[in-house]
């Protein structure tokens, strides 16, 4: 395996040098290096798993200096001083430290190697997630069967709705890919019935708690075993998920009975350590807007996705090789902020909106644009009425962003599954083009439902172009009419034709000669097509040239 290297001497930052009052006291600080340290680039295996750097190869991406781990001797440093080391983050080189005695956050403060610190206050309140997400009480109906691979029951229009049941049918389930849940705990989730099937196959690869420590995250919150059963869970008639037959890392950052500050860094912690084993999809049905603390609270200004630590690291997540998806939110109703939260302003991420059996926009879904004036959400599933696995063995149906993600994510999992070969900003960007809203996005939908089999055609077509011989359109994108160059075939008879991605034929010429005077064949007459993504292919004798043509 190939890996390539790159030594970047600069860190993310939070750039706050602030000091609040705290009872009990967590603090975070920011280091000003990695010197001394036990790891080095030059062996990125002793620090980063073989799927990890498997990961990083396939899309081309080097490793870099927020890769290295935090310096061993600066942790032992700290703690040292009299504190408890909490998490510690790569990607920011800082340490989260928690003490009653403020003498020793004192001594930490004037360590030369420790460029700053901020503390959060905590506040115990009631059990809380993604605000406003309820569950909706129906009577629930064993479904039919159907010519399907699965039976999915009443989770069947959640799957259809972007043809998600046809990845199914063609073998791509999710295997072989990696899913991190990061969330709030996954009570019940041992004894549900329609997640059996994953623990009994050994495809929970790991647990990692970074609110209390350890492995253990079966408690807490049912949240996440909700979230899970909409990706993993497998309970012909009733519950099908997403990715049934991926492989799951289930990782606990929030504590559901406060809302801070401390627990975005707590999810950086569960996102490195996710990039870190190899995981290739993100989910995050988690989103802060307002906290415990209101001095700490975000605000519309803040989500431009380059002020909030999370979106901030989610960004880093995704530059790492992971693609994520993150639920916009559930304040669409709110009066005094419909928007989405963070780290749903991330860039280079899919936020994931949502909206009912109907395809109508769900009113409580967080609106965009993030505040730097980009398209958010990007796409949206049905997160109102979406069908889910109870705590108490039974289903139900409930209404949040955090139900819309884990469809998306899972959908996304089966699409990569597929096409291995393409980086995950490529199968983000696919799963754009074939959304409903496409030419023409909103603030509510984004730029809507995707169609996770027109994707996949998409890109089987682009892999058969990528066999042939390339040819040069211009203009390109075009409005009215665009030029063929057939530089070195002049005299030989051709045919064109122009089909949509789909293979359906628009435009067909045949027996077309080119002079010697006349090296460039103009296409005229196709101004009325839809504005799209057009192949165009020439076949000169037993040749073939193709290209993609975009209609503006």
């Amino acid at each position: 395996m190939k890996i390539k290297f790159l030594v970047f001497f600069t860190f993310l930052s939070l750039n706050i040098f602030a000091q609040l009052e705290v009872a009990p006291n967590k603090y975070y600080f920011e280091l000003t290096d990695k010197n001394h340290n036990l790891y080095s680039l030059d062996s990125p295996e002793e620090f980063l798993s073989f799927r990890a750097l498997q990961r990083r190869a396939n899309q081309n991406i080097m490793i870099n200096y927020s890769d290295l781990p935090v310096s061993q001797f600066y942790i032992d440093s700290i703690r040292n001083c009299g504190v408890e080391i909490l998490n510690v983050s790569k990607w920011f080189n800082s340490v989260l430290v928690y003490s009653e005695n403020p003498e020793p956050i004192e001594l930490i403060k004037n360590l030369s190697f420790v460029s700053g610190s901020i503390t959060y206050e905590i506040k115990t309140e009631d059990e809380r997630v993604l605000g406003n997400e309820y569950k909706v009480l129906r009577d629930i109906q064993k479904g039919e069967e159907g010519d399907f691979y699965y039976k999915y029951g009443p989770s069947q229009n959640q799957i259809f709705m972007h043809n998600g049941q046809k990845l199914h049918n063609k073998g791509y389930r999710g295997q072989g890919m990696l899913i991190a849940v990061i969330d709030a705990g996954f009570t019940a989730t041992l004894d549900v019935p329609s997640l059996q099937h994953v623990f009994q196959d050994n495809r929970v690869i790991a647990t990692r708690n970074f609110v209390h420590g350890g492995d253990s995250v079966f408690n807490y919150s049912t949240h996440g075993m909700r979230v899970f059963s909409i990706l993993a869970g497998n309970s012909p008639y009733y519950l099908v998920g997403s990715a049934p037959e991926a492989e799951y890392v289930l990782l606990m950052s929030e504590d559901p009975i406060t809302e801070n500050l401390i627990e975005e860094i707590n999810w950086i912690s569960a996102a490195e350590f996710a990039d870190s084993i190899g995981t290739d999809i993100v989910n995050v049905s988690l989103g802060y807007l307002t906290f415990d603390m209101p001095v700490n609270n975000h605000s519309y200004e803040d989500m431009d996705g380059e002020t909030t630590i999370i979106a901030l690291a989610a960004r880093e997540a995704s530059h790492k090789g992971m693609l994520l998806v993150v639920s916009a939110a559930n304040s669409g109703e709110s009066q005094s902020h419909p928007w989405i939260a963070s780290p749903g302003d991330a860039k280079d991420i899919i936020t994931a909106g949502a909206v009912y059996a109907d395809s109508t926009y769900a009113a409580f879904s967080s609106i965009g644009p993030s505040y730097d004036g980009r398209i958010k959400p990007d796409l949206v599933a049905m997160g109102a009425g979406t069908f889910n696995q109870e705590p108490n063995g039974g289903f139900g149906y409930g209404n949040g962003t955090s139900f819309s993600a884990p469809l998306l994510a899972g959908m996304f999992a089966c699409l990569w599954q597929q096409f291995p070969e393409k980086t995950n900003f490529e199968i983000m960007e696919i799963a754009k083009q074939t959304a409903n809203l496409y030419n023409n996005p909103n603030a509510y939908l984004g730029y809507g439902i995707p169609d996770f089999d027109l994707a996949s055609q998409i890109l089987t077509v682009e892999k058969e172009i990528s066999k042939m011989e390339k040819l040069t359109l211009s203009p390109n994108p075009y409005y009215h009419d665009f030029n063929i160059h057939l530089d070195n075939n002049i005299g030989d008879e051709i045919v064109i034709e122009v089909s949509d991605l789909l293979c359906r034929k628009h435009y067909l010429w045949f027996k077309l000669r080119a002079s010697e005077n006349n090296q460039t064949v103009n296409i005229p007459d196709l101004a009325n097509l839809k504005p799209s993504i057009y192949i165009v292919t020439v076949s000169i004798n037993s040749k073939k040239y193709s290209a993609k043509l975009i209609k503006q």
